[in-house]
């Protein structure tokens, strides 16, 4: 849909806020009060059985909804995006498997630019970025290590983060030199421009190595959180220099629990700096901008073998909620837990409900906040690797007697570090379920 179209969106930006410190809000209030919140699956859908289907990226988006990134093996393999709104209604769905004659492949991370545009880091014939509209048409493609000629070695996954002025800054892990066998393992991050031009491209060594990309925010600088091998590490990459902010040892306090890193680690940096991290059970830990641990929440989710934690998010409402599963058996139910951010206290633990039609196991790997509670995707299936669907769903939050009043007086929030305030946009996108359409809103995004 065009952007100059009766129906496309129409946003009023207020502006990009880079630290905004949470306000109080309704769900902390009734916190304070002595409510404890309930929590009911509001609905949820599969699209598109295959292999190994999965959710391979999510983000909200400045109209309030949100955009899963999967795979499609149609035609070879090749990038699938899908639009929802947080009732479940389906806007739009795109299945790209070239751009400019180049394979797109499989998603890794996705990303939204002030613009509205979307990013998406692949793994292809190359490692690549894709640059959509906001209605998920190809813009353009390119690798992200255009510059660099001595990268022989690169390690998964890539992380993508959208810039205000449109363009976007990729980030993951290489080794650089000059043959396989010699090389240095470093952090590598490219930022382009809304025309594909590299605005300037930069990395720092590191002594460990397997160095998975695991978060990129743009705050007064960009900053890229790595877990290479055991550690859990943020650089700084300013226009002039590059700086190590922290490296912390992950296996220091794991209380009994098998570290599982790389893709099953996440992590969030929050307002002033601060990280919260995935851990290898339900939980998270949060370090200080130093590398000091100010919490750290690991709770027992019973499974039998493993409990990944997939994915973090921060709340609009001083929360931080963390998803994975649960391997007990042959069946792996999707799990999420949500933890007050200062102090790191579990508010509540939400097991997604059994599957049917044969399915087995339901995997969270994807959380994004909306306002009424968090939109979920992952995977569910009989055998991963033979028989997925992409599976997306919501969780409403709610409180017990509380009269109306408190939602009304006091339902505010405020976007966490590197993201986009927005006010008073319209979305007027019709679905593809009910052709429904909604009207003005004030919110913070």
């Amino acid at each position: 849909m065009p952007r100059d179209a009766p129906q496309a969106n129409r946003r009023e930006f207020l502006q990009h806020s880079a630290g905004a410190a949470g306000l109080t809000s309704l769900l902390s209030v009734r916190s304070i009060l002595g409510m404890e919140p309930y929590v009911t699956e509001q609905w949820n859908r599969t699209f598109e059985r295959s292999p190994s289907q999965d959710s391979n990226g999510m983000v909200r988006t400045q109209d309030g909804n949100f955009v899963v990134a999967s795979f499609t093996e149609v035609g070879g393999l090749g990038v699938w995006l899908v639009k929802f709104r947080p009732d479940g209604t389906k806007l739009w769905e795109r299945k790209i498997g070239q751009v400019e004659g180049v394979a797109t492949e499989v998603p890794w991370d996705i990303a939204e630019a002030g613009d509205g545009s979307l990013y998406v880091a692949t793994d292809g014939e190359g490692w690549n970025v894709v640059k959509t509209t906001p209605e998920g048409e190809p813009v353009w493609i390119r690798e992200w290590l255009p510059r660099w000629d001595d990268v022989v070695d690169w390690d998964s996954p890539l992380q993508i983060a959208g810039t205000e002025d449109g363009g976007c800054v990729v980030a993951g892990g290489i080794g650089r030199g000059p043959s396989d066998d010699d090389y240095v393992s470093m952090v590598g991050a490219t930022h382009f421009g809304a025309d594909a031009a590299v605005v300037r491209q930069q990395s720092i060594a590191l002594e460990e190595w397997d160095v998975q990309v695991i978060d990129v925010t743009i705050d007064d600088a960009v900053y890229v959180a790595s877990n290479p091998g055991t550690h859990f590490r943020v650089d700084r990459f300013t226009d002039s220099a590059s700086s190590n902010q922290m490296t912390v040892d992950l296996l220091e306090d794991t209380q009994g629990y098998n570290y599982v890193g790389g893709i099953y680690t996440d992590a969030v940096r929050l307002s002033g700096g601060d990280y919260v991290a995935s851990v290898p059970a339900g939980g998270g830990t949060r370090f200080s901008s130093e590398g000091e641990v100010v919490w750290n929440t690991i709770r027992d989710l019973g499974g039998e073998n493993n409990t990944h934690g997939n994915a973090i998010a921060v709340a609009n409402d001083n929360r931080v909620v963390s998803v994975g599963k649960i391997e007990h058996g042959v069946v792996r139910p999707g799990w999420m837990v949500v933890m007050d951010t200062e102090d790191g206290d579990i508010e509540f633990i939400h097991r997604f409900q059994d599957t049917d039609d044969g399915d087995a196991y339901r995997k969270a790997q994807h959380v994004v906040p909306t306002e009424d509670g968090f939109a979920v995707s992952g995977l569910q299936g009989r055998d991963w690797g033979t028989n997925t669907s992409l599976w997306v769903g919501s969780v409403d939050v709610e409180q017990d007697n509380t009269p109306d009043l408190l939602q009304t007086a006091l339902g505010v929030g405020a976007v966490g570090a590197g993201g986009w305030a927005v006010k008073r946009w319209r979305a007027d996108e019709k679905g593809e379920d009910d052709e429904s359409s909604s009207g003005w809103h004030d919110r913070i995004s």
